[in-house]
């Protein structure tokens, strides 16, 4: 279990999901347990459960990522989580190996942004510290590179073992 200096939360990014992609959701949630998030968000379009162990906000069906962003940070104020971790579907086959070790890499560096290097910041998993919320929300439109290009970058190694 991460201590609260490093907890974190996990917001899955599915606004786009089809109803063929709930078992992968419910999958990305299990995942994102097992890699030790204190929250999971499922941004999903309407009318969607949520999957065990999440919570769930619907956004409309193909909405913009900045739309389920939004929502599912907003889950997320009431908690004490210093970082949170976006993971868009298109992802969802990063593992918690991926995920763990984007988490170690966050921890030891203290970057407001980080993503495993090799991985795009658009659509690969990309943690968020607290701190930077509210940068997310306002320049979030432009896209997570102008977001990059504010706060700063930090590519986390990925181990080869």
């Amino acid at each position: 279990m991460q201590s609260k200096d490093h907890s974190f939360a996990v917001v899955i990014l599915a606004a786009r999901a089809t109803p063929s992609d709930r078992e992968r959701v419910a999958d990305m949630v299990q995942v994102a347990r097992e890699a030790g998030a204190q929250a999971i968000v499922a941004a999903v379009p309407r009318g969607w459960r949520a999957p065990p162990y999440s919570r769930v906000v619907h956004v409309a069906p193909g909405a913009p990522a900045i739309s389920a962003i939004r929502s599912g940070m907003a889950q997320l104020s009431n908690t004490s989580v210093r970082h949170a971790m976006l993971w868009p579907l298109e992802a969802a086959d990063a593992g918690v190996a991926r995920l763990a070790a984007l988490v170690r890499g966050t921890q030891s560096e203290g970057a407001a942004l980080a993503l495993l290097e090799g991985d795009d910041v658009e659509h690969a998993p990309l943690m968020i510290a607290r701190d930077a919320w509210l940068d997310l929300m306002t320049l979030g439109e432009q896209g997570m590179s102008a977001l990059a290009e504010r706060r700063g970058l930090h590519r986390v190694a990925v181990d080869a073992t």
